[in-house]
């Protein structure tokens, strides 16, 4: 379990607006930025567990609305681990759990972290695995339609550390797996923090969890796996990959956690640029260590920074995560950057909704 935010905040639900807002997980829970108010404290739309009582949740990682206009999103859910199984819960506009995805992972300390919904509505997830370099065990999943209902037995969830079904794994060697992201073709990318890669898988995907439907293999766990599968390097360098972010141009905006750096690549995977360059070289930095990425619809870069220190040898998150945006001048150079919020918690997912 993460730490608790050093911020006390009133428990509101969301209201119906057609601004943008900025969902942010931090502190094991899930809050709301009213971007056209930022002198207004943000809501709480899921309180932890060791807060909210009954309704609480630990959250963490990337936030994905569902397809359709129900209101209901998606993000990393591990209240009560290792007994209850981490997973994806499945939350209704007010911020209620209606439903839970847990997968099988080859690590005890699992963390669901990524995920992005293609347009068929499919859902892809990432597992972090291990959370340093070397031994790559992230994996890459592949959810099936409906997202209902709570793995185990009927009426047993949350005592219960069973798996869901429903889904087929794209890749389980992902080294420090995180963001997620889906481009025009239909092509899904995965920041690997752990070997300084973008990965990227292209379709067909399989279209059920079954062997007749392209998932006939069996992963280390005994999981379904993809019988099939279109895997490549999109980008490499020295970075440790966390956050990715689609551009309308089709760019590709990722965030280096570690180095504190984001940069920008094109279609075809080159570099052109770095947004956000740290003056130091070892965190902690002025600007940040981001992790979560989010792209306003004026373009506008929003990424939440996990506070990097050092404790030597250890280096970790800090007292005082903060989220940022970055924008961008009328010739589409970055500005400095500003700090929205601060006295955060492991803030390591944003998302832009309206």
């Amino acid at each position: 379990m993460k730490p608790i935010a050093v911020l006390a905040l009133a428990v509101l639900l969301p209201v119906t607006t057609s601004a943008e807002q900025l969902l942010i997980t931090e502190g094991n829970r899930l809050l709301r930025l009213d971007l056209e108010n930022l002198t207004r404290k943000p809501d709480v739309v899921v309180e932890n567990a060791s807060l909210g009582g009954a309704t609480g949740r630990d959250m963490n990682g990337m936030i994905c609305l569902l397809p359709g206009a129900s209101g209901r999103f998606l993000a990393g859910e591990d209240t009560g681990q290792p007994d209850t199984r981490p997973g994806w819960g499945v939350f209704d506009a007010l911020g209620r759990q209606v439903a839970k995805l847990a997968g099988t992972y080859q690590v005890s300390q699992a963390e669901p972290h990524g995920c992005a919904f293609d347009r068929e509505g499919r859902l892809f997830t990432s597992s972090v695995g291990n959370q340093g370099f070397g031994s790559g065990k992230g994996q890459l999943f592949l959810w099936f339609p409906p997202y209902e209902g709570h793995p185990g037995p009927p009426e047993a969830y949350p005592a219960t550390g069973a798996a869901s079904d429903g889904f087929c794994k794209l890749a389980t060697d992902i080294a420090a797996a995180g963001g997620i992201a889906i481009d025009e073709a239909g092509r899904i990318y995965v920041a690997s923090a752990g070997s300084g890669v973008i990965e990227r898988f292209a379709p067909p995907f399989p279209t059920s969890p079954e062997q007749a439907g392209g998932c006939g293999s069996r992963g280390p766990t005994g999981s379904p796996f993809a019988t099939r599968i279109q895997r490549e390097t999109f980008a490499s360098g020295w970075y440790t990959f966390s956050g990715l972010a689609f551009a309308p141009n089709g760019h590709l905006f990722a965030s280096s956690v570690f180095t504190g750096e984001i940069v920008e690549y094109d279609a075809s995977g080159e570099l052109l640029r770095t947004v956000l360059d740290p003056d130091d070289w070892f965190p902690p930095f002025s600007t940040g260590t981001p992790m979560g990425l989010a792209l306003g619809a004026d373009g506008t870069l929003y990424y939440a920074d996990l506070d990097l220190t050092w404790d030597f040898p250890s280096i970790g998150p800090g007292p005082d995560g903060k989220v940022w945006r970055l924008r961008f001048d009328d010739a589409g150079e970055p500005l400095p950057p500003e700090i929205l919020l601060r006295g955060l918690a492991f803030p390591d997912g944003v998302a832009v909704v309206k």
